[in-house]
């Protein structure tokens, strides 16, 4: 059997551009964001908690992000998970716990933001912050959706 020569023919249409090229799809845009304020964690801290309720009546996508804020530095996203996008249905909730120490996610003596991105602002986003496991809240960590500030 006779091997076809391969094609050493070249296209004679010019590259293309940077811009008629494939991108990558651009982040979702959410029409609101809201913050919780940069807060620290204090030396008996073990979990931080975030939980989102969607309130609204219709399904609700929405983004999440904790970043870590230390001083003179760029605020940057907890890494894992960075970003976090989920759809939480009419009533439901969901959230991440983080856990706190030497060899942990996050560290004492360190400052944090959670920020959610939302279509609708009935989404109600909430950070705790534990002195255990067990979901013992630390009296006066309680974040609640009131406190939030809009972006």
């Amino acid at each position: 059997m006779a091997e076809r020569p391969s094609d050493t023919r070249r296209s004679k249409r010019p590259a293309a551009s940077a811009r008629s090229r494939k991108q990558a799809p651009p982040a979702p845009r959410y029409r609101h964001g809201f913050s919780s304020g940069v807060f620290g964690l204090p030396s008996n801290a073990r979990v931080v908690d975030w939980v989102v309720l969607n309130n609204s009546t219709t399904d609700q996508t929405l983004r999440v992000t904790l970043y870590q804020a230390d001083f003179n530095a760029r605020k940057a996203p907890v890494d894992p998970p960075g970003p976090m996008t989920i759809t939480l249905e009419p009533g439901v909730t969901s959230g991440r716990a983080y856990s706190v120490g030497a060899n942990a996610e996050l560290h004492v003596g360190r400052y944090y933001e959670l920020v959610i991105e939302v279509d609708d602002p009935r989404l109600l986003p909430t950070v705790q912050v534990w002195d255990t496991g067990g979901a013992t809240v630390i009296p006066g960590t309680l974040i609640p959706p009131g406190a939030f500030v809009e972006l």
